[in-house]
């Protein structure tokens, strides 16, 4: 049996090119394809080869596996649909899974054979052995929990090309979050669940890597208490450097942050997300105390963390001075990096639920749900009054005087800081225009 498994990536230059056909490498390695590979049932004796089209080309010939499995998020989807039915077209067995295939099954089943929603921890094996059997069912959804926790598999790294990332070397050490911000896909997807991967299997898979530092793919694995005090001992043992996402009630508690340096913490992902607390209460993020974000920049630079800032626009409550206020506050603080996103009703959220309700959904070309496009209608501003600041507050910060400002200004690792830095201002390439309006400027945050 010979198996293909693709993570669909939808992303293109500017001049037409897909992303795995430009030099610059992914930021990290997804667990996704080499945990599904590593989960294959030896008995079946199965030959199994992976592409992740963020670093890697599909093979012209990718129809001549016996099934083919696609991983898809929603802005990926009809990439993967387009996959698919090339595949289907030539009498090959068709498999979709992820983020959109999940909370949009029926869609999915257009265009595959069988579609797993969840997690395929218990669902993957599953099929592939009635797949053998010629009993393969249409749809797979099985409790993912007691499999994940237990740590059974180790990803499959052997299968990846570890060079065409920045970090080769990823870690899921838990899954789901104890937040409930109403935009994103993460509480759905795990039934509003925190379930922590075993410690040993943790340090198991640890082991298995080749050096280099880590990034842990979890949504916020550290701010439970219990399980920080029994990973972290364990990461600082390993002797690595290490980058994960935090919330900023971990980001703002000054004894997690030295614990987290202490064992290797070197970059945190942090979603501030908004300046305002009215916002923040609306997107169900209210947690985030907006008169604490510039201490904590302060704290983390002086512990010598970087920060990876994300920043939503188009949040209801928000209006067109968002972007030249939320420009000057990452400016300001020093922040390494900065991700700005355009709010997404993703399908499977409560933004989702709550926006269409309100007739306010405006397409539903997936294409478009990738954060750099507007596709519902805000209310504090227009929909090009939404794009346009985006495309702003992006050709701003990314600025090679902004870069250098801010690098300068954090200390916390110079040299990757300028590098990754640069990655982003050439990603902006993908979906910035050479000609931007410029917003109307706001007052400066009271809080900057």
């Amino acid at each position: 049996m010979r198996i293909l498994l693709i993570s669909a990536n939808a992303l293109r230059m500017s001049d037409g090119r897909r992303w795995c056909e430009t030099p610059a490498k992914a930021a990290y390695a997804a667990t996704t394809l080499t945990l599904l590979a590593a989960l294959i049932p030896p008995e079946l004796g199965a030959e199994v080869a992976v592409v992740d089209e963020a670093v890697d080309a599909v093979p012209d010939d990718f129809w001549s596996a016996d099934l083919v499995g696609i991983s898809a998020m929603t802005c990926d989807a009809q990439r993967a649909y387009q996959l698919a039915d090339a595949a289907r077209s030539r009498g090959v067995k068709v498999v979709l899974g992820g983020y959109h295939p999940t909370f949009m099954p029926d869609e999915a089943l257009l265009h595959a054979d069988a579609v797993v929603r969840g997690f395929a921890e218990a669902a993957w094996p599953q099929l592939l052995r009635e797949f053998s059997r010629g009993a393969m069912r249409p749809l797979y959804q099985s409790v993912w929990h007691d499999a994940f926790a237990s740590g059974v598999a180790v990803p499959r790294r052997d299968l990846l090309h570890p060079r065409a990332y920045s970090i080769s070397n990823t870690l899921e050490t838990a899954r789901g979050c104890a937040n409930s911000c109403n935009f994103c896909v993460v509480p759905p997807m795990h039934a509003g669940r925190f379930v922590p991967r075993s410690i040993d299997r943790i340090q198991a898979d640890l082991e298995s890597m080749p050096a280099g530092p880590i990034a842990m793919l979890d949504a916020n694995p550290l701010e439970n208490s219990t399980f920080a005090a029994t990973l972290l001992p364990v990461l600082k043992r390993v002797g690595r450097r290490w980058f994960s996402s935090a919330s900023m009630k971990s980001a703002s508690d000054a004894t997690w942050v030295k614990a987290a340096r202490a064992s290797g913490c070197r970059g945190l992902v942090i979603g501030f997300e908004s300046l305002d607390v009215s916002v923040l209460s609306g997107a169900g993020k209210s947690f985030n105390d907006v008169t604490r974000y510039r201490e904590t920049c302060r704290m983390l630079h002086g512990e010598g963390i970087a920060i990876l800032g994300c920043f939503v626009f188009g949040l209801d409550g928000d209006d067109a001075s968002v972007f030249s206020r939320t420009v000057e506050f990452v400016d300001r603080n020093h922040l390494d990096v900065a991700l700005y996103s355009i709010f997404t009703p993703f399908p499977g959220t409560a933004a989702w639920s709550r926006v269409r309700a309100h007739g306010r959904i405006l397409t539903t070309d997936w294409n478009q749900y990738d954060g750099r496009h507007v596709v519902y209608q805000p209310i504090g501003m227009t929909v090009d009054e939404l794009q346009q600041g985006l495309y702003y507050a992006w050709n701003e910060t990314y600025r090679l005087s902004s870069i250098l400002r801010r690098v300068a200004g954090s200390r916390a690792m110079p040299l990757a800081d300028l590098a990754v830095n640069l990655g982003f201002r050439y990603y902006r390439r993908t979906f910035v225009p050479v000609e931007v309006k410029t917003p109307q400027r706001g007052g400066q945050c009271e809080f900057s």
